[in-house]
């Protein structure tokens, strides 16, 4: 202990808890917790580094933004991010969404898109059946 300003200074609670030599409780909750999941998730992926089969390939591929080959552009990495500039002020058109949007305005997919067909189908017998009668 420690002895200062009239004030005495121990070892913190969650350190007192701890066993000697294998952490504080704290810690081990958690190491139990990551030995539990791992079974169910898996270890992270990991990450083939090996170069690409063909650079020049690669340098030759259209521009998802402005459809222009990549060796055209300029990269800046300054910042830590890297900002790609085209060459030009043209722009690919965006494919229109024919179908439904989820909540973010993008392509709706999966349970939702399968609610919109099964909707979709079922007013159109509706309209159908209403102009049989």
């Amino acid at each position: 202990m420690v002895r200062g300003s009239g004030r005495t200074i121990g070892r913190m609670a969650r350190d007192a808890a701890g066993r000697s030599g294998d952490g504080n409780a704290f810690s081990r909750f958690f190491v139990r917790v990551d030995n539990a999941l791992e079974p169910i998730f898996g270890s992270s992926p990991t990450i083939d580094d090996s170069p690409p089969a063909d650079e020049q390939e690669l340098r030759a591929r259209p521009c998802p933004v402005c459809g222009r080959p990549i060796f055209e552009h300029s990269f800046e990495e300054s910042n830590g991010n890297v900002i790609m500039e085209c060459p030009t002020d043209e722009r690919l058109p965006e494919p229109l969404a024919t179908g439904p949007l989820n909540e973010f305005g993008m392509p709706a997919t999966g349970r939702r898109l399968e609610k919109f067909e099964e909707r979709a189908g079922n007013g159109a017998t509706e309209a159908t059946e209403a102009e049989r009668t």
